[in-house]
């Protein structure tokens, strides 16, 4: 298989003041399993379209072979015998690939896909999170059958999937790309590690250069004291004052000036060395997320309960029990009912024909606070948004702030965001409720993997009562208190 070789590339968008690529020269193996990871506005999908040659650059990539890119916009024409084979590799319905696009759901489409792409001979797959829609059984399966190819690019931020399915990482750093022969999670180990020696290591700076600096207040106030007996030296001679005297403060001045400039071009030296020496360090901030206790301890009862959608039964005989401070993993297959009924605990029921029936309790004045999967709900300016959710507009900004949006960006309206800060909005909306009980649904589709383990730590750490969904099994296994199945 071929290299890609990229030598001293530069790029950056017209109009903004960062540069995403300075200068960067890096050999990559067509027949890796490569893991492309980083945080979300890093660079990523920007590196796909610059390998593709659909963005200009400064220097130089070559030996990029033919590409193809999931999500693709039209299936590509394959023989079809191939496209079944490589469902069938998958674990996947074949007769899906009869079907029309329309009619499949999001994982679906997603495998179908997926074998087109392997369907092609010869032509080198970018994957760009392929995880979205896919349940944690289907992201085992597609993470077994990507295992079984050699040759692509994957992004996604579903650690466990990355490390199931790549054996190579190229992670977009602030300063640059780094690449290793190893899973992410031990690049992140490793990762952790070195910042954690890093961060002691600025720590010490720090205290150096404020010693350094006081070193030069200090000095500061000896020019000051070298000045005055220079000026006392020079001030008019009384009859009385002898001229010795004289003599004597002038070189005394002469003497704390030159010691005052030496000192102070030393300090400067010291000072500019342990700058260039502080690390530029990957941050993640914290979060805070302030739940409050309802008086009932079991706050939501269901016992027997059906779920229906126009009258059309959609889960049966449920039983689910959520009691005061516990942290519930919703799972099951794509399609079983999990979100219909997130949707329904969050009083979204009748806008979507969900009704209910069977044994029931919901404590009465429960304050819930819901994240679903779909962003399209959020319309107009960043404040506005959270003025009409009653939050606190200095809490709403300090935590989007804290997620890496710009002060700029807090004036945007929504529609000029990534799905990736939209989500990121949805969340900040939710931390800034004092809510009984969190209902969310997939929070981290679309999240970098620095803020879902932030997420992960702030769910994990606090005393909250919440219901969720998500397939980053990483982070279920890691937040909840137990797991319930559909």
């Amino acid at each position: 298989m071929p290299t890609i070789n990229i030598n001293n590339l530069t790029f950056g968008y017209d109009g903004s003041e960062k540069t995403l690529f300075d200068n960067v020269t890096i050999t990559l193996d067509t027949s890796w399993k490569l893991a492309l990871a980083g945080r979300n506005g890093r660079g990523k999908t920007t590196f796909f379209k610059l390998l593709r040659g659909e963005l200009p650059y400064s220097g130089t990539i070559t030996g990029v072979p033919e590409t193809i890119l999931f999500p693709m916009e039209e299936l590509p024409d394959n023989e079809d015998w191939r496209v079944r084979k490589e469902l069938n590799l998958m674990g996947a319905d074949p007769d899906i690939m009869w079907r029309p696009m329309e009619t499949l759901s999001g994982g679906e489409r997603t495998k179908l896909m997926l074998a087109n792409l392997f369907a092609a001979d010869g032509i080198y797959p970018l994957i760009d999170e392929p995880t979205n829609h896919l349940d944690r059984v289907g992201r085992e399966a597609v993470a077994d059958y990507l295992a079984s190819k050699d040759g692509f690019i994957l992004i996604s931020h579903d650690r466990a999937f990355l490390d199931r399915c790549t054996e190579h990482t190229l992670v977009i750093t602030k300063t640059g790309l780094e690449l290793v022969g190893a899973s992410y999670s031990v690049w992140w180990e490793n990762n952790e590690q070195r910042m954690e020696s890093e961060r002691a290591r600025n720590d010490q700076l720090r205290k150096e250069m404020s010693s350094i600096d006081a070193a030069m207040k200090k000095n500061a106030q000896w020019s000051s004291k070298a000045e005055g007996y220079k000026n006392r030296s020079k001030a008019p001679s009384k009859v009385a004052e002898d001229h010795f005297r004289r003599a004597y403060e002038g070189a005394k001045s002469k003497k704390l000036m030159s010691l005052s400039k030496n000192l102070e071009q030393r300090n400067e030296r010291k000072l500019e060395e342990k700058q260039s020496l502080l690390k530029d360090l990957e941050r993640t901030e914290t979060l805070k997320i302030t739940g409050t206790e309802h008086h009932n301890k079991m706050p939501v009862i269901l016992k027997d309960v059906t779920l229906l959608r126009y009258g059309e039964p959609i889960v049966a005989g449920l039983n689910l029990t959520i009691e005061r401070g516990c942290k519930i993993s919703l799972q099951g297959k794509n399609g079983c009912g999990k979100s219909t009924l997130i949707k329904y605990l969050a009083g979204l029921g009748e806008a979507e024909g969900i009704t209910a029936e069977g044994d029931i309790y919901i404590a009465p004045g429960l304050k819930i606070s819901y994240v679903g999967q779909d962003t399209s709900s959020l319309k107009g300016p960043l404040y506005d948004i959270a003025g009409e959710r009653g939050c606190d507009k200095t809490i709403f900004s300090t935590i989007l702030i804290k997620m890496g949006f710009t002060k700029e960006m807090l004036y945007r309206d929504v529609s000029a965001l990534s799905l990736g800060q939209k989500k990121f909005v949805m969340i900040a909306l939710s931390l800034c409720e004092h809510a009984d009980l969190y209902l969310w649904d997939e929070p981290l589709n679309y999240i970098d993997v620095y803020m879902r383990q932030e997420i992960e730590r702030l769910v994990k750490d606090n005393n909250v009562t919440m219901l969720f969904v998500e397939h980053d099994r990483t982070f279920s296994e890691s937040v909840a208190d137990r797991e319930v199945q559909i």
